[in-house]
């Protein structure tokens, strides 16, 4: 009877371990949605995949195909990309940095086959000079009108982290 009381012991601290060690080390129940880069005929890359609080971030919009498409400025840094940072607690992309009606908006042509750079400065609600951490996109709406609004597709960049 002893002996049988002392494997249900050593099972039960086995178990029980088994247990603990899963749950401690499980990361999140389910990726990110949208921390993909989306491929077409315009796409956005950044320079890095990590960046400090203080650091600028480097940014490419291309356009791989043949046809001219046309996008509105007025986004982040009053550029043509719109940043935006991932919420864990709403599971949503909220967007950051608008131009604030700086500058009137103005259409702008991506041209066929162009590479264009950005450079985003840090800049937060909390601090004009330094990011908040966390992760983050950029995004870039466009279109092949002229009005650079009307049947706007949206290309994203992967997503990418900004460490204090």
């Amino acid at each position: 009877m002893a002996a049988r009381l002392r494997w249900r012991g050593w099972l039960l601290l086995i178990a029980t371990t088994l247990l603990v060690s899963a749950c401690s080390s499980a990361g999140p129940s389910h990726p990110i949605s949208g921390a993909t880069a989306t491929a077409g005929a315009v796409t956005v890359t950044t320079n890095a995949s990590t960046y400090s609080i203080n650091d600028a971030i480097g940014v490419i919009v291309t356009n791989n195909s043949k046809s001219d498409f046309y996008t509105q400025n007025g986004k982040s840094g009053c550029a043509i990309v719109q940043l935006e940072q991932y919420s864990a607690t709403t599971g949503q992309w909220t967007r950051l940095d608008g131009c604030n009606g700086a500058a009137p908006t103005q259409t702008l042509v991506i041209s066929a086959g162009s590479s264009v750079p950005f450079t985003l400065a840090p800049t937060s609600s909390a601090d004009q000079n330094a990011w908040q951490p966390g992760t983050y996109r950029l995004s870039i709406s466009y279109t092949t009108q002229s009005d650079g609004i009307s049947g706007s597709e949206v290309a994203h960049s992967a997503s990418f982290k900004v460490k204090g």
